[in-house]
């Protein structure tokens, strides 16, 4: 039977039985829903006090380990932890109150969102978003129209 594939070549997918390949779903508001989640993103992260966007910081855009994050705040590393935890709920809860009020989803868009970005988040650079450079680039663009 090898000795015959290079001259019948390969069984294709219907007679192996395999399955065709899933055709991705089109979400047709994915991008508005990212934009929105992105956004609040950067509101919240503006929000937090100056030692939690560190903390972050030091966590998630320099790729500092838990250990060295907590050396480098003077803290234990199951405090830096623990408020790591902390930051990412209240986060979380900053960015749901967002979409709830100021965009009127609802729960189920709320969760879609969410589904969104942990697809794909796109051009995310939380470094940015931390250092508020984000903001004020929008902040510059408001002046100058």
């Amino acid at each position: 039977m090898r000795s015959g594939w290079h001259l019948n070549g390969l069984p294709d997918a219907k007679s192996s039985g395999a399955l065709p390949a899933a055709q991705p779903t089109i979400e047709p508001d994915r991008d508005r829903y990212v934009k929105m989640v992105q956004d609040a993103l950067t509101r919240a992260l503006a929000a937090l006090p100056a030692r939690d966007r560190l903390r972050l910081a030091c966590y998630y855009a320099q790729d500092l380990t838990l250990a060295q994050t907590a050396r480098l705040l003077g803290e234990h590393e199951a405090t830096s932890s623990r408020q790591l935890n902390r930051t990412r709920r209240a986060l979380r809860e900053d960015i749901e109150q967002q979409l709830r009020l100021e965009q009127q989803l609802t729960e189920a868009e709320i969760s879609q969102c969410f589904a969104s970005v942990a697809d794909d988040p796109g051009p995310l650079n939380i470094a940015n978003m931390l250092s508020g450079e984000s903001a004020r680039k929008e902040s510059a663009l408001d002046r100058s129209r």
